[in-house]
């Protein structure tokens, strides 16, 4: 018999046992298969826990969280093409919202017994850990490190831009040194990020390439040195969602490896946590994770 076993985040703050949780029993209930709930305690490992369940004889995994939740359960896979559904429940939700997952946890558990396809999709070793949505440094590692998880929790993905917004002004350019798949380039910039998928926010990636997370490559966006007013104009044009092009981002394509150093040292940031600092380096894992999406 199918075992089911469900990794939740507490603190995500939109997990509702008595509605979500009911849905995901249903589902397996009416599969007929077993399951198992697992809240994560603070300080616990979320791919410890799943390389646990997996050894247990597990074949198929719900993470009920944020993006980070999913990329735990992905690193504790160990590249093992079980299949994952993703209910969100964090600030972003970004890699459901890449892939069409609803954003409502009932909805997204339903796929679980409904109607489903599997998209089989790439992902991003750093170090030992493993990311499916984007490595950032720079502005996007600098708002991270600065917005609190009592804001996230209050104003959801509104936190970001409260405290973005000071950073895409105010952040002191560095020079970086990007090699990618063995290629060294040097710009002046506020920004360089590693993408897998084609959502910022709630809003596709603006003047981007077709960035698709199954393609077996990464997309760099090197966000170059702007004047205030570029600034401005090119934070509207986000905001009004325009793919105009804009002089001052810059794009390459990676399909082995990125290496990421600066003339300072600077945070590194990982499907929205912290993970570390500058230097960093990026494996491309391409065909690495299972994931449960909408039929069609």
């Amino acid at each position: 018999m199918s075992k089911i076993f469900v990794v939740v985040n507490p603190a995500s703050g939109h997990y509702h046992r008595d509605t979500v949780g009911a849905a995901i029993e249903r589902a397996a209930a009416t599969g007929g298969r077993g399951l198992e709930f697992r809240e994560i305690s603070a300080g616990e490992s979320v791919s410890d826990i799943i390389r646990a369940a997996a050894a247990r004889g597990f074949d198929m995994f719900v993470a009920v969280g944020g993006d980070g939740t999913v990329s735990g359960v992905v690193e504790g896979l160990d590249g093992a093409l079980l299949p994952i559904a993703i209910v969100p429940a964090g600030t972003g939700n970004l890699l459901a919202r890449g892939l069409g997952v609803p954003l409502d946890p009932v909805e997204a558990a339903g796929l679980i017994a409904g109607e489903h396809a599997i998209r089989t999709i790439d992902a991003m070793r750093v170090g030992t850990s493993v990311f499916v949505l984007n490595i950032g440094v720079g502005i996007s590692s600098a708002t991270v490190r600065d917005t609190s998880n009592a804001d996230k929790r209050r104003f959801g993905r509104a936190a970001y831009v409260g405290t973005g917004l000071p950073k895409l002004l105010g952040f002191r350019p560095c020079r970086f040194a990007v090699t990618v798949d063995g290629r060294t380039t040097r710009v002046r910039a506020t920004e360089v990020t590693v993408a897998n998928c084609d959502f910022i926010g709630d809003i596709p990636w603006p003047w981007a390439p077709e960035i698709l997370p199954d393609d077996g490559k990464l997309d760099l966006c090197l966000l170059l040195v702007p004047t205030a007013a570029e600034s401005i104009r090119s934070g509207l044009r986000v905001m009004r969602h325009h793919r105009k092009p804009v002089p001052n981002v810059r794009w390459l394509r990676a399909r082995r490896s990125v290496k990421i150093e600066a003339n300072r040292i600077l945070p590194v940031q990982g499907d929205g946590d912290l993970i570390g600092e500058t230097p960093v380096e990026v494996t491309v894992l391409p065909q690495a994770v299972r994931v449960i999406v909408p039929r069609g």
